[in-house]
């Protein structure tokens, strides 16, 4: 009778390795069973591995259907390994949540921040959201040229934002964060490397109104 369903991911705290892009999509009894069941896997993590976990976004169902759901899910995205799903494009968070929108069954977003550590999860929030602020610039600013400082190259990278994604060199990278894996090795420090007109991605994003918020060369969402 389990009536929660969570997405969850793994995070670096030393913040030297990007991990964002692997998710778990799982389910536990109700909300009260939530922060243990994230506890059991954060210890498991930690303990396996040099990584933290933390849940991203739950949801309480008033029927017992959660694993229906769950079932629905790995069979529109198959997972890798066990309940563990490639999230490439950082997309899954905002189509598990279209999804569950257009269900039958009656649920509620669980509000995380009564028990989540804030900082870990204020960081795993933002990297799941960057994808759809990055689509939001493009219908403020339209097609444009862009550079990447790849650092380690002697001249920045030529590319092109466009409706469907990042063109660099001819190929097309869904997200900012899926290209940044290719170009410059890490996802890390994609809006700052990613240039329009020499000024940083984040920089353009806050310049147009978005939820960036600046603070002494970081950034992260409102």
């Amino acid at each position: 009778m389990k009536h929660v369903l969570y997405i969850g991911q793994p995070y670096d705290p030393l913040e030297e390795v990007d991990v964002q892009n692997r998710k778990k999509v799982g389910i536990t009894h109700t909300k009260s069973h939530l922060p243990i069941r994230e506890g059991q896997l954060k210890k498991n993590a930690s303990t396996i591995m040099p990584f933290g976990y933390v849940v991203v976004k739950a949801w309480e169902f008033k029927e017992s259907v959660a694993s229906e759901v769950e079932k629905l899910i790995h069979n529109i995205r198959q997972p890798y390994a066990g309940e563990w799903i490639l999230d490439e494009d950082l997309t899954l968070v905002d189509a598990i949540t279209a999804l569950i929108e257009h269900l039958k069954h009656e649920s509620s977003e669980i509000d995380l921040g009564t028990y989540t550590e804030d900082v870990e999860f204020k960081k795993a929030k933002q990297s799941n959201s960057w994808a759809k602020l990055e689509r939001e610039l493009y219908k403020k600013i339209g097609e444009t040229s862009l550079t990447v400082d790849t650092w380690n190259s002697f001249k920045p990278v030529e590319g092109l934002l466009k409706e469907d994604g990042y063109y660099v060199d001819g190929q097309r990278y869904n997200t900012i964060a899926k290209a940044c894996r290719s170009i410059v090795g890490t996802s890390n420090f994609c809006y700052k490397a990613f240039l329009i007109n020499g000024t940083p991605i984040v920089q353009v994003m806050k310049d147009n109104d978005l939820d960036v918020i600046l603070n002494n060369n970081n950034y992260r969402i409102k």
